[in-house]
């Protein structure tokens, strides 16, 4: 059984995608409150769930308290290739405001990631995003800081796999077919996602967890149309990236 978080905005929408997954034989229920939903996710009376339109202001902070640290990353096709990545931090949360402990996140999340899709055979190409072109150094010391910082992380990695740093050129990264897209922060992060997915309307999965444990659930907005509902509820059924070649 899957479940949908049901919050009392865009009941609508969560309807809709309820209502499909019902007529393909999905067993699939819709659970209004955010402990709930935890509580029956983790102690496996669920096979997976989604956040559907909860608060997450009440699951996130919910779910950490009983799993511990995670990072979220966003499921996209990308308009240029039509393949599959992930945007990554996209909450406003993931990730610290400390340099030092930032980068060590990015760090994490990058190696989850880069798990996550070898695990569906995906060879990885990471991109990391920064706050100018690469030859605006001087003309703002926060955007300084975004490049020097993505810089220390393309060191890190120097060598062990398929890495860049362009600065802010998302739009190159994704030509060049990215699968991997590594953002400022979550703020920076979850604007790029609401740009794509729910403004220009690019199809998604929602956002999986990035982490040590093998939490089977999906992160979704409560803006979001009824198909990504019933997208990241096919994902957790097993249906993969198939749903992006239909």
């Amino acid at each position: 059984m899957y479940a949908i978080g049901l919050g009392k905005e865009n009941k609508e929408e969560i309807l809709k995608a309820y209502n499909k997954l019902k007529e393909e034989g999905i067993d699939v229920v819709l659970i209004d409150n955010a402990k709930e939903l935890v509580d029956k996710l983790l102690s496996k009376e669920l096979k997976g769930a989604i956040r559907g339109s909860l608060s997450s202001s009440k699951v996130i902070p919910y779910l950490r308290e009983k799993i511990g640290k995670f990072y979220r990353a966003s499921i996209l096709k990308n308009p240029f290739t039509n393949n599959i990545f992930l945007l990554s931090p996209v909450g406003i949360d993931d990730i610290s405001e400390n340099k030092d402990e930032r980068i060590k996140d990015k760090i994490k999340i990058i190696n989850y990631s880069i798990k996550f899709l070898k695990s569906y055979n995906i060879e990885p190409k990471v991109a990391l995003l920064s706050g100018g072109r690469l030859n605006d150094l001087g003309r703002n010391k926060i955007v300084d800081e975004t490049i020097y910082e993505a810089e220390k992380i393309l060191e890190y990695f120097k060598g062990k796999f398929n890495i860049i740093h362009k600065g802010i050129l998302i739009e190159e990264y994704l030509k060049d077919d990215c699968n991997i897209i590594i953002g400022i922060d979550g703020i920076s992060g979850n604007l790029i996602f609401r740009c794509l997915g729910l403004i220009c309307k690019v199809h998604g999965y929602g956002a999986i967890l990035l982490s040590d444990k093998n939490i089977n659930f999906i992160d979704t907005s409560r803006n979001a149309n009824w198909e990504r509902y019933y997208n990241a509820v096919k994902f957790l059924a097993g249906e993969s990236f198939d749903l992006f070649k239909k």
